[in-house]
């Protein structure tokens, strides 16, 4: 211990930024002052580990690589090693994409995706996600997840729809914002919290023809309106990097976008950390966007406009010199961005880590090296379960007759005519799909594409899940995929009708798989593939003539053309893609052991033509109607059921007025009209009478869940702050403008499901 504190000694002598009795800023002035120029660039370079060797990995981390990403286990040992053993000891920020759990390492806990988790629209559990997700990251000793996603999910042809919390910026903003908590937690620097990304800035969910990374047709206005309140709210959450996007805005890529990521993003919104480019920006500043001739050009628009650490970019570091010797490049800015990386790394206590050891490697902290304990240990499978269970929706439940024992406790028991259930049929492309499942960012896709990866874990498919809960009720199961989602060979519907008939029940398992959603998948028809709608189809014709109910189990990415099996099944319950134990989840709900909770966190369409369908539209359609389809979405934001029944009787208002800075408490009567005790999530909406400007016909403005017993009423209380009510006019200001907003609230966003009050802004 002696020789251990002599040598910390020897090293705050030569390296005062290590004594972390230091105050920060003074640490980040005094390492600064010590860097060479190529020193300082370096830090603005970050490598991919799946792309390059580990021998150039190797020559990074001795040239001083600000950051690596897509480094696991002793591969991040290693390079953190040569990095703290250079001349200054600067710890290398190890970056991942753990989205919904640290599910690119194989064994790690996945969680329900993002878009799913939205649907429970409790963000506490986005915090406890954030929770076990950074323990699992720490203990792999990475520092830095690249979530949560900000975006909003308005375009269901967009590949990256499930990464999103949906389509509503304010549910978005309240779910980010506890992710975000969930990582960072009170401190930072805990060894088992990680620094949250809050990405993509901005609008990159927008794209033409939901095309990823391509052009977003917004405006300013729009963008302060519509897109940056989620960000606004990570930020207010102390969030510490922010990711910039590929995409232009009114033809200026957001990597190249002064006004948003200086202007707006650092000094009016405070960011205090960096600002990362996305995979190549600056690269497609030269292939893609053609916005610059070369490298060196690219580099100095990069700079100027407001990044700080480039993003698998490595010409960026000579390019960088370059411009910096020829006097085309502000050395101010360099200072700039590397004072904001160092500020990140030592408020994650990275530097403090490193100084415990005498070798200084940050992964090899004994508090960081408990993985094998860490991933998928009992309590953190919990977390993801209970994530699971409130983020499934019940979107249609039909009175189900012919049910007795399966299940006495649950919904499909209602109108029981005294037949048993002895044997369940489970039919569908999706009910033992591993990768259906999941979703995107897991060991199957990232860091590079393994579709044919085996779980080192047990994970519970829908099938699974029947089945476990089934064998508890002394029933049998069946089981036959029906059909493939991609090969007609595959088909076997009359095999899957052939156990239908011998069945008492059926369940439907249907939906979409990887290739067909996640990065780079865009879509351009929505329609359910294969034959799964023929299946669903020939199923039910089976069904009705033998009276047994046909339930379908929805397993997908993003909003699909589900018209045709939701007209064919009896009830439906939507899944998304639910992570480690989403089939026990599921199970429990379909058997009546919990109750269904989960909401709509973005809109259903009828088919692909009708896209847009998301809830807040602006109004003024002419004649407001297709020729050929029903306006209306098949399921809308917010839509949900219970195994109960509520009614609104009425919202109140604890003031008539409001005045800038003021804030008043809607106050809505809820009852229970149901048999059964059951869980409502009460949603406040907004809409402007009159305005300067078109508004959205409502916007979410609030919500809070309620438990009510069945038969007995509760008073709900939301509280409605000023800026609820304002609007960014034409010159990007935030005003309340005076005059009459309908207070709604209600089961859903749709108008008939909404109670109303008025409330005059004065």
């Amino acid at each position: 211990m002696k020789k251990l504190l002599k040598e910390l000694t020897m090293s705050f002598q030569q390296r005062p930024w290590l004594n972390a009795d230091i105050p920060l800023e003074e640490r980040v002035t005094l390492l600064l002052s010590e860097m060479t120029v190529e020193e300082k660039t370096a830090q603005m370079v970050q490598l991919s580990y799946s792309i390059i060797s580990p021998e150039e990995a190797d020559r990074w981390a001795r040239l001083g690589a600000g950051s690596f990403l897509h480094v696991l286990g002793d591969n991040a040992r290693r390079l953190q090693k040569l990095a703290t053993e250079t001349r200054l000891g600067i710890p290398v920020i190890f970056g991942i994409d753990a989205i919904h759990g640290h599910g690119i390492h194989n064994g790690a806990t996945v969680f329900p995706t993002q878009l799913a988790l939205a649907a429970s629209w409790n963000p506490e559990l986005a915090e406890r996600m954030g929770t076990v997700t950074a323990k699992e990251v720490a203990a792999e000793g990475l520092h830095w997840t690249f979530s949560p996603v900000f975006c909003l999910g308005r375009d269901p042809r967009w590949g990256r729809i499930d990464e999103t919390f949906g389509e509503d910026p304010y549910l978005a903003g309240k779910m980010g914002a506890a992710a975000v908590r969930g990582y960072q937690g009170s401190d930072v620097s805990d060894p088992e919290r990680i620094i949250a990304c809050a990405k993509h800035y901005i609008a990159y969910g927008e794209s033409t023809g939901g095309r990823d990374s391509y052009d977003a047709p917004v405006s300013m206005r729009s963008v302060r309106s519509t897109f940056l309140p989620p960000f606004a709210e990570a930020l207010k959450a102390g969030a510490l990097t922010v990711m910039a996007g590929y995409e232009p805005i009114d033809g200026l890529p957001c990597s190249a976008h002064t006004a948003l990521l200086r202007d707006i993003l650092k000094d009016e919104l405070g960011l205090k950390g960096f600002v990362v480019t996305d995979w190549m920006n600056l690269t497609s500043l030269v292939s893609r966007h053609r916005l610059a001739e070369n490298a060196e050009e690219a580099s100095r628009i990069a700079v100027e406009a407001g990044n700080d650490m480039i993003m698998t970019s490595p010409e960026f570091f000579q390019a960088t010199l370059n411009n910096l010797a020829a006097g085309k490049l502000d050395p101010a800015l360099i200072d700039d961005s590397v004072r904001r990386i160092l500020r990140v790394k030592f408020q994650a206590g990275l530097f403090d880590v490193a100084a415990k050891v005498k070798t200084l490697p940050i992964a090899l902290d004994p508090d960081a090296g408990n993985s094998e304990t860490v991933f998928g240990c009992p309590a953190h499978l919990e977390e993801s379960l209970a994530s699971a269970r409130e983020s499934m929706v019940l979107l249609k439940n039909n009175t189900i007759k012919g049910i007795e024992s399966l299940p006495v406790r649950g919904p499909l028991a209602t109108g029981r005519t005294g037949r048993v259930v002895r044997k369940i049929a489970v039919v569908g492309p999706n009910a033992d799909s591993v990768r259906a499942q999941f979703g995107d960012w897991t060991f199957f896709t990232h860091p590079v594409p393994h579709l044919d990866a085996v779980p080192t874990f047990r994970v519970t498919t829908m099938l699974d899940g029947i089945r476990d809960l089934a064998k508890q009720e002394g029933a049998e199961v069946l089981f036959d995929k029906g059909c493939d989602i991609f090969d007609p060979e595959k088909n076997s519907i009359k095999k899957a009708c052939a156990i239908a008939k011998k069945a008492d029940i059926v369940f439907l398992a249907v939906g979409d798989t990887l290739i067909q959603t996640g990065e780079a998948h865009d879509r351009a028809n929505l329609a359910l593939s294969g034959a799964q709608d023929a299946l669903a189809e020939a199923l039910a014709a089976v069904c009705r003539k033998k009276g047994i109910p046909l339930v379908s189990l929805w397993v997908n990415g993003k909003p699909l053309e589900f018209a045709r099996v939701a007209d064919s099944s009896d009830a439906i319950l939507e899944t998304f893609n639910s992570g480690t134990l989403g089939g026990k989840a599921a199970a429990e709900i379909l058997f009546g052991i919990t109750e269904p909770k989960g909401r709509l966190p973005i809109s259903f369409p009828r088919t692909t033509g009708q896209i847009p369908v998301y809830y807040n539209q602006l109004p003024g359609w002419h004649e407001g109607k297709y020729f050929d389809c029903d306006e209306t979405p098949l399921y809308a934001f917010g839509e949900g059921l219970s195994y109960t029944s509520f009614r609104y009787d009425s919202v109140s208002l604890s003031s008539e007025t409001i005045r800038e800075g003021e804030s008043i408490t809607a106050t809505v009567r809820l009852t229970n009209t149901g048999s059964r005790d059951g869980t409502e999530t009460v949603q406040l909406y907004v809409t402007d009478r009159i305005a300067s400007l078109v508004r959205p016909v409502r916007e979410l403005k609030g919500f809070a869940r309620a438990h009510v017993r069945a038969g007995e009423s509760a008073e709900v209380s939301i509280q409605l702050d000023w800026t609820a009510l304002t609007l960014v006019d034409q010159h990007g200001r935030t005003i309340l403008e005076p005059g009459e907003f309908d207070i709604q609230a209600g089961h859903d966003s749709r108008a008939k499901s909404l109670v109303s009050a008025v409330l005059k802004a004065v």
